[in-house]
């Protein structure tokens, strides 16, 4: 289906072209000068102090649970609410992931829940930065300090958040943020995994390229799997991230424009956000009545629609945990009545207005439904 308004379009420009000319040119088509280059601005902005790139978000989190050392009948405590993909690499790992409930304000990880989920088989906490906006990382990183307990930050949408000043992802022994096509600065495909822990960064350099510290050398001190990315997809990172400052202003500025057209619809809302973090809009996420007859609605307008993240705890593959339903009542709430909205660079401000024009007149034809 052509959409008139999709969910998402990656921005590029010139910039990207010619970056990618310079690779195809120079015949380094593997991690080389601008994976250096990619590294080196992606540190710089966030004040990590190492930093290894990965193929992908999902297994960036596989490399940081084997760097901590996570194996099997291991839990690893999460939030339930967030993409499959959080827990997945725990089970991958042979751990066991253990959910906790979110907060109805911004949809990050209950911090007043997690201590009720720690046991002694706990070694590992990953809160998951959601939507563009932090977790309470200081009152994380004191219940793991407190009980001996690892950290990773899953900052998949996190690039360019803030908690308290610090960027995620490096606040934790270990972080990472994701490059894949939705994300606010892309590679396609990628990811990084930050630390500030120098003896976590020798093993992540061990483990992501085939057990060596290395390329060029075909001697292996450890064992290891590739898990590297490619200079095309670095030289479109380097122009990416040059163009952050624009993609922010221009997504916050689309965020207030739907808050001004939606103000006065109410039957919908806005999440609250925090008080300890910025916002770097990752979609516009609405809570919505009448959920199920809106999406179609939309749908048959040409509006491209996506509803919040399925609780892990009533995914399919992990209903062995046994968890029960009323354990997690907002992340239920979040996937029964939450929307995402496109927020991308180059939406426009006609299209912001037609989403929010065909919103109203859906409840407008069902005011009394």
């Amino acid at each position: 289906m052509k959409y008139k308004v999709p969910q998402l379009e990656p921005y590029f420009d010139e910039d990207e072209l010619n970056n990618l000319k310079k690779v195809i040119e120079t015949r380094w088509i593997t991690e080389g000068p601008f994976s250096e280059e990619f590294l080196e601005d992606i540190k710089k902005f966030t004040k990590a102090r190492y930093a290894v790139l990965a193929s992908n978000g999902t297994l960036a989190l596989y490399l940081s649970l084997a760097a901590l050392g996570i194996r099997e009948g291991d839990e690893v405590i999460l939030p339930d609410f967030t993409f499959s993909a959080s827990a997945s690499p725990v089970i991958f790992r042979g751990a066991v992931p253990k959910f906790v409930d979110v907060l109805d304000d911004d949809l990050n990880i209950d911090t007043g829940k997690i201590e009720q989920a720690i046991t002694p088989k706990t070694k590992a906490i990953m809160p998951v930065h959601i939507y563009g906006r932090s977790c309470d990382m200081g009152k994380i990183m004191e219940i793991a300090a407190r009980r001996g307990i690892k950290v990773l930050e899953d900052a998949a949408q996190g690039f360019g958040v803030y908690c308290r000043g610090n960027h995620v992802g490096a606040i934790g022994d270990l972080g990472i943020i994701s490059f894949f096509a939705d994300k606010t600065i892309t590679t396609g495909e990628g990811a990084v995994v930050l630390t500030n822990n120098e003896e976590l960064y020798s093993r992540l350099k061990l483990l992501r390229n085939q057990g060596r510290p290395h390329s060029g050398t075909f001697v292996h001190p450890g064992l290891g799997m590739n898990f590297r990315m490619t200079d095309l997809q670095c030289a479109v990172g380097v122009a990416q991230i040059r163009k952050f400052k624009k993609i922010e202003k221009v997504k916050l500025e689309h965020y207030e424009l739907y808050r001004r057209l939606l103000r006065d619809v109410k039957n919908v809302s806005f999440l609250k956000g925090n008080d300890f973090s910025n916002f770097v809009p990752f979609r516009v996420n609405i809570w919505a009545e009448k959920l199920a007859e809106l999406i179609p609605f939309l749908e048959g307008k040409g509006i491209q629609t996506r509803r919040l993240f399925y609780p892990l705890h009533r995914q399919p593959y992990l209903a062995h945990l046994g968890y029960k339903e009323d354990e997690f009542p907002v992340s239920n709430k979040a996937y029964d009545e939450g929307l995402s909205l496109p927020v991308f660079y180059s939406l426009k401000d006609e299209q912001i207005k037609y989403i929010c024009g065909s919103i109203r007149e859906f409840y407008e034809k069902n005011k009394n439904g």
